[in-house]
């Protein structure tokens, strides 16, 4: 309408076309609504929120995820609908979530947890994606947040954790050292015995094939890791056995031991790494080293005796070879270990699982024994008393029931259990269950009761021996005491009419019977120093060795001794024994002094390690006594040295003896864990070194 001083002139008319803009309209909202039918067609829960961080949009499996539906006009809810948000255990505002900081910073989220509660309690884990919204300008106009519930996956990686610890538990707890390693030979396991038996605890990850501070064959030879039993396992992917190798521990000690590797497959048959089990035979050679000393030190019994030690020691030997077969047979672990009944109890003592080991020593197959309780393997009066309950408690209370025992096969036959149940704990450490690892040790057993058997015997026989000898030499004295007292009153006897050769003869008897008298007395001796039957007392040296000088310059007349001593020490020793040998050294010295100069004896005292005691294997960690008796007489060829302590040695000379002596000297120094060695030259004398432990 236009106007002309305020008078109407005419009007115009304009008419816009709106048809297109409300195309435009249509196509948008046909546009959101395709794109809400598709987020909600999403199996994952969607919102999103304005700049402002009021909530403008969500779909179904939101709402299924959150509980409720959220009311859109409510203005105090921005940013998140949940009820409650934790992350960490610690509750989040609602601005302070990520959608609050992507919307104050312009920032994306990828693959953040927290912990949702719904308003009736329930929660679940969620996954959080948030991507914010710009326009063309790029100003931030609004942000999308993407979650989803990962409470299974949760529940997966807990439980997947739950196995493995359970895993490495049954691992750590077995006695047996063992290990495991990848493809490439790194040791990625290992429990407590290994690290015992290494000496050392390798590092995991990088030691290569073993954890061992150096290896070397039998013969002592160096033994590369890239050649030891694990690596060729590895290398041709098959078990190797048989193999015996020797393991030097960072501290010098050596174990003999038997690696049993072998690969490990997963279920497309693709080799994942090895599992070693070692088994430490190191005690089972000291057993045969000591069994061969054993046969040296009773050689000199009478040949019946040595008969019958021969034939039980030839028998111990083959039971020690033959454990040392059977326990080159334990070479498998869990499921393949044949020689170790290795099973799972749940809290109630009910068999869960099976191996091949308990089968082969319980005589019962998986389906026959499982979900049935363990008390099936022990025998009626055991189960009468509650022995097995009673271990279970025992393994739930401190952690570990150790026992030993007959148990019976599924045929009722019975053998020799070793028995270690171990408790198994969750991560709240509540006990869920127990292992049961079960050795049949029958052979072991009935070893252990012939050996015991055997050395009854053999004590029996010593002490027989010993009493025979007594009673025997007791015996011999009365007529012997006869034949000298007769002897003697012939010879006395001046109304005697005896011709020079009867006297003479009369004569030679009486000297037979005293040289028989010392022979009895020197057995009496030698029989009462073949066992320490008397104990230990502290024994002054100085006032023993002045008691010996005395008897032999008072008592026995021989006061042309000249005796050179330094200061002696006092020992833990037998009294009585210690003064008959420095008796027998010196009435040794004095039978064969030389005629032409007076006897002189001397008489000197150390102290030294036993690394330098020769001929011996004496400890080199322990310190001795070292107490040297030298004389001045007609000594000994150097050749005689070591013959001179048998019994009834003597050297070829005019001097008169047992023979005993000497044997009686090295068996008090054998009593009291010390060496005797003698030493000499002819016509310039004798020494005689003793080697007495300062700590006996």
């Amino acid at each position: 309408v236009f106007w002309e001083d305020g008078k109407f002139i005419h009007t115009r008319c304009f008419t816009v076309d709106v048809s297109e803009q409300k195309k435009l309209v249509q196509t948008i909202r046909e546009s959101e609504a395709r794109y809400k039918s598709l987020v909600n067609s999403l199996p994952v829960a969607v919102y999103t929120c304005n700049k402002e961080g009021a909530i403008t949009f969500f779909n179904d499996v939101a709402v299924q995820l959150w509980g409720y539906t959220p009311d859109t006009n409510n203005k105090l809810l921005k940013y998140c609908a949940c009820y409650k948000v934790y992350s960490d255990g610690k509750y989040v505002r609602p601005d302070e979530t990520p959608m609050a900081i992507a919307l104050h910073t312009g920032r994306s989220f990828r693959n953040i947890e927290a912990y949702v509660e719904r308003p009736e309690g329930t929660g679940f884990f969620a996954s959080v994606n948030i991507d914010p919204f710009f326009d063309a300008e790029g100003n931030l106009i609004g942000a999308v947040n993407v979650f989803q519930d990962v409470s299974h996956s949760k529940q997966s990686e807990a439980a997947l954790r739950e196995s493995e610890s359970r895993y490495r538990q049954l691992i750590h707890i077995l006695d047996t050292p063992l290990y495991t390693t990848d493809t490439e030979g790194r040791i990625t396991l290992y429990n407590n015995a290994a690290a015992i038996l290494w000496g050392r605890e390798p590092e995991i990850g990088k030691d290569l094939w073993c954890g061992s501070f150096k290896i070397l064959n039998k013969d002592g030879s160096d033994m590369p890791l890239d050649t030891c039993p694990m690596a060729l396992c590895l290398k041709e992917k098959r078990p190797v056995y048989g193999e015996e190798i020797l393991v030097v521990r960072p501290d010098g000690s050596i174990r003999n031991v038997a690696p049993h590797p072998q690969p490990v497959f997963d279920s497309a048959g693709n080799m994942t790494g090895a599992i070693n089990m070692l088994i430490d035979i190191t005690r089972m050679k000291e057993t045969e080293n000591a069994l061969r000393e054993s046969e040296t030190k009773y050689r000199t019994l009478a040949s019946t005796l040595e008969k019958e030690v021969e034939r039980k020691v030839q028998d111990l030997k083959a039971k020690s070879e033959d454990l040392k077969i059977s326990e080159e047979r334990y070479h498998k672990m869990v499921e393949e270990v044949e020689d170790y009944a290795i099973l799972m109890l749940d809290a109630e003592g009910i068999v869960q699982n099976w191996n091949k080991g308990a089968e082969k020593i319980k005589g019962y197959t998986e389906e026959e024994i499982v979900g049935k309780s363990f008390q099936e393997f022990y025998l009626p009066g055991d189960r009468e008393t509650g022995l097995p309950l009673q271990l279970l408690d025992h393994a739930r209370k401190t952690g570990k029931a150790i026992h030993e025992g007959w148990r019976k096969r599924k045929d009722n036959s019975i053998f020799w259990a070793s028995t270690v149940i171990t408790a198994l704990h969750d991560l709240q450490g509540n006990v869920i269950g127990f292992s049961k690892v079960t050795r049949d040790l029958t052979e072991r057993k009935q070893s252990e009761d012939k050996m015991q058997e055997y050395l009854s015997q053999l004590e029996f026989q010593n002490k027989e021996l010993e009493q025979f000898v007594y009673a025997a030499s007791h015996d011999l004295k009365e007529p012997i005491r006869k034949i000298h007292f007769y002897s003697d009153f012939i010879a006395e006897d001046q109304s005697s009419k005896l011709s020079d050769r009867s006297r003479d003869y009369l004569n030679r008897s009486i000297n037979a019977a005293d040289r028989m008298k010392k022979l009895i007395d020197d057995l009496l001796i030698y029989s009462r120093t073949t066992a320490k039957v008397e104990s230990y007392e502290t024994v002054d040296l100085d006032k023993v060795l002045t008691e010996v000088i005395n008897i032999f310059k008072e008592e026995m007349g021989y006061d042309d001794i000249t005796v050179e001593s330094e200061r002696l020490p006092s020992i833990n020793a037998i009294p009585f024994q210690i003064k008959q040998l420095l008796i027998n050294l010196f009435d040794n010295a004095v039978k064969y002094k030389h005629t032409e100069r007076k006897l002189h004896m001397g008489i000197t005292y150390t102290q030294v390690p036993g690394k330098v005691v020769p001929e011996f294997m004496a400890d080199p960690a322990v310190v001795y006594h070292l107490i040297c008796i030298k004389d001045n007489g007609i000594g000994f060829d150097p050749l005689y040295a070591k013959k001179l302590f048998n019994i009834f040695q003597r050297l070829k000379t005019e001097a008169s003896g047992s023979g005993i002596g000497l044997a009686i000297c090295k068996r008090i120094v054998q009593n009291h864990n010390g060496f005797i060695l003698a030493s000499g030259k002819q016509n310039e004398g004798a020494i005689f070194s003793i080697y007495l432990p300062t700590q006996p």
